[in-house]
């Protein structure tokens, strides 16, 4: 029976950690991206249905989310 070396363990758990790093930050923030885009439109949306309120915020979103939620996540943990 061969057992798995420490240094590969090592490896594995600090790419499991950058992975779960960049997760918590991404998920952060396009948590606060979509709930400050959403409070923002709400003077302008109430009584929309949900459908026109999410096909408005979408465009925004994905624009956060490509320039600025996705390239802070990548400085504090880049999924090599």
């Amino acid at each position: 029976m061969t057992s798995f070396p420490a240094s590969a363990a090592r490896a594995v758990l600090s790419r499991l950690l950058v992975r779960l790093r960049f997760l918590v930050v991404a998920t952060l923030g396009a948590y606060a991206a979509i709930n400050l885009l959403l409070i923002a439109l709400s003077p302008f949306t109430q009584g929309w249905p949900t459908l026109a309120v999410t096909a408005l915020a979408v465009p925004p979103m994905v624009l956060v989310m490509v320039y600025a939620v996705i390239p802070v996540a990548f400085r504090f943990g880049s999924p090599r």
